[in-house]
């Protein structure tokens, strides 16, 4: 009886190229098009390179020099990581899928650039496409969200909280500007209750919910005309004073009662949210670190006692950084619990904040929970499809489901969407956000561009320069791999199955002399554990066992492990909530090991990303095990 075929089969290039002629097919379509796209357009023109000038003695020399060139490139290529391969486990990259692939090329050679719609008319418009249909994944609402492409996640979490920064401080410039104008406003307080703009004191204005403060900034367009209310919000705006300007700017008004806001996240955040904060003016020691769970997720509790103690000291809070799928364990924040803590601050404490949620690499994870015809699919439905018996929980799920309610939301389509460097994503819960960061002509609103204008046009992107062929490879890749179930849901649901036996071979099987201490299960395709060993006496050594095979099963000149891991370092106080119960684990040589954690823990890190890696019966997850064991026994103290 034939078997169902297995469309990630078709999807990707192929470990051993399979789909070789696939992909040269659409290649040379692509070519071929672009070809007669050059030579139809004015067809009357004369060619400036004449068929003599090409058959020169300096034109063939240079097109050899050419040719051997390139042959030199692409042997230096076959020394780049193997990240297609099942036996590649280390960081966050894998193969990525043909259409997308096929698209980047068809794209690439003509060069569009999608920070101008003037030079990127048609990928521009994909970009657009490729927002709404990010936006409809995690359960925004189209018609209210906005989405754009940028470089990588860096990039759209330095945006969002470039957003959030400004929508903190409008109320305050909103406040200055309409005693400016000799106008009056009404604004919606935390508790639902409204009142004047003019009455309230620093630290209202500061706690106005990002909604409310949107709802602001219309009002105000609608006091005076554009030019009049644009020219007052510039002259008291953080955006045109800076951070230094500002401060003293806010004590002259309000005195010395207005304190510094801080950003709240996680220990567990990516490293690169440190770079985030720095740039923005913000400063690292604004970034105040949430405790975290064994399970490497924000603890909601410890959350809500950090806003009680940053309320009793007047500090206001600029957003709270949460993470669907973190970089290092995977690992999937209840963000619904956050969102209700977020609405019982408002309405206890009068404490509001911006929430945006990093799914730079879990976002695509929502794709399981959308049904082919669009519509959310139940719990017991999406643990069906996803195969793993009673997971993912009812918890993972509504957290999933709650990306709805952030504010903002960062996702990489080059990570789980597969689809080439570079592509990350930042949406926008509401579009109107855009404005607070807009260096575009005030004459418009809602969005509405100047006739003409594409909407990517002078809006808060960073980036003076983007390749229009990214959007041509995610939008190619949703078109052919949707963002539902039986498309990438199911590559998501795949890479899952293989950590979770991943996992559960790490617990089964024989490692004696030494013994596994595993992570608990995976939220998503990242695995973690560290290998012990009754005769290490201290941490230095146990961090030494670790690394060891870490440096055996990395990548090296030559690619010469059988199979490619990571590590990571866990540091104190930020990860106590995980090292904790691990070193307990170990009884007390981990109690002894805890006095010294100031050096940090090693911890050994698979990230099965490989749309194959649960294929060939498992045969590369107990390869993987038994090289990790090998490279155990070679350890020499």
């Amino acid at each position: 009886m034939a078997t169902t075929p297995n469309p990630i089969h078709s999807w990707f290039l192929g470990p051993k190229a399979e789909n070789d002629l696939l992909l040269k097919e659409l290649i040379d379509f692509a070519f071929e098009a672009h070809v007669d796209w050059r030579r139809s357009y004015h067809p009357e023109d004369a060619s400036p390179i004449s068929a003599s000038t090409q058959r020169s003695v300096a034109a063939i020399s240079q097109r050899a020099d050419l040719r051997r060139e390139f042959n030199a490139l692409l042997q230096r290529l076959r020394e780049s990581v193997p990240y297609f391969h099942p036996r590649y486990n280390a960081e966050m990259v894998s193969d990525t899928a043909v259409a997308a692939q096929a698209a980047y090329f068809a794209a690439m050679l003509h060069n569009p650039n999608n920070a101008c719609s003037d030079v990127a008319p048609v990928t521009a418009a994909l970009e657009m496409e490729v927002g709404q249909q990010l936006a409809t994944m995690i359960g925004y609402d189209t018609a209210r969200s906005w989405g754009h492409l940028t470089a990588g996640g860096t990039i759209a979490n330095l945006e969002s909280v470039w957003i959030a920064r400004n929508l903190l401080y409008h109320p305050v410039a909103a406040m200055l500007a309409t005693r400016a104008l000799g106008v009056d406003i009404s604004v919606e307080l935390p508790d639902n209750s409204t009142a004047p703009l003019s009455s309230l004191d620093s630290w209202q204005l500061l706690n106005i919910r990002p909604a409310a403060s949107l709802e602001l900034w219309e009002k105000l367009w609608q006091s005076a005309s554009g030019p009049v209310v644009e020219s007052a919000l510039r002259a008291y705006s953080l955006q045109s004073f800076g951070y230094q300007d500002y401060g003293r700017h806010l004590f002259r008004e309000f005195g010395d009662q207005v304190r510094t806001a801080v950003v709240m996240a996680p220990g567990t955040i990516h490293c690169s949210w440190k770079r985030v904060v720095s740039s923005l003016g913000i400063g690292t020691n604004q970034l105040v670190m949430i405790p975290v769970t064994a399970e490497c997720r924000l603890d909601p509790d410890a959350l809500w006692q950090q806003i009680v103690t940053l309320r009793g000291k007047r500090i206001p809070i600029m957003a709270c950084i949460t993470t669907c799928g973190t970089s290092g364990q995977g690992a999937i924040y209840d963000l619904r619990r956050v969102v209700e803590v977020r609405a019982r601050a408002e309405s206890e404490l009068g404490v509001s904040f911006h929430i945006h949620s990093d799914a730079t690499y879990g976002g695509y994870a929502a794709s399981l929970t959308r049904a082919p015809d669009g519509t959310r699919q139940s719990p017991p439905t999406v643990r069906e499809q996803c195969g793993l018996g009673l997971w993912p929980s009812d918890d993972w799920i509504t957290s999933v489901f709650a990306l709805a309610s952030a504010d903002s939301v960062s996702i990489d389509p080059h990570k789980l969407g597969y689809v080439p460097y570079p592509a990350g994503a930042l949406l926008l819960k509401d579009r109107r956000a855009r404005e607070l960061a807009s260096t575009r002509p005030p004459y418009y609103r809602d969005g509405e561009p100047i006739e003409g204008e594409h909407p990517l046009t002078a809006d808060p992107i960073l980036e003076g320069s983007k390749p229009g062929a990214a959007a041509a490879a995610v939008w190619m890749s949703h078109r052919t791999i949707p963002l539902h179930s039986a498309g990438n849901g199911r590559l998501v649901s795949s890479t899952m199955r293989a950590a979770r036996k991943l996992h559960a071979l790490l617990g089964s099987s024989d490692f004696e002399p030494f013994k596994v201490v595993r992570f608990p299960e995976p939220d998503l395709n990242i695995v973690c554990f560290l290998i012990h060993h009754r005769s290490l006496l201290n941490l230095t050594a146990l961090n030494q066992l670790n690394e060891h095979i870490y440096r055996e099963l990395s990548p090296s000149p030559g690619m010469s492990a059988p199979y490619m891991i990571s590590r990571i370092r866990l540091t104190s106080p930020n990860y106590d909530g995980a090292i904790d119960p691990l070193l307990a684990s170990l009884g007390e040589e981990g109690r002894a090991y805890k006095r010294h954690i100031a050096e940090g823990l090693t911890v050994l890190r698979v990230t099965l990303m490989n749309p194959f890696s649960e294929d060939a019966e498992g045969e590369h997850l107990a390869g993987l095990i038994e090289a990790v064991r090998t490279a155990a026994m070679n350890f020499v103290p």
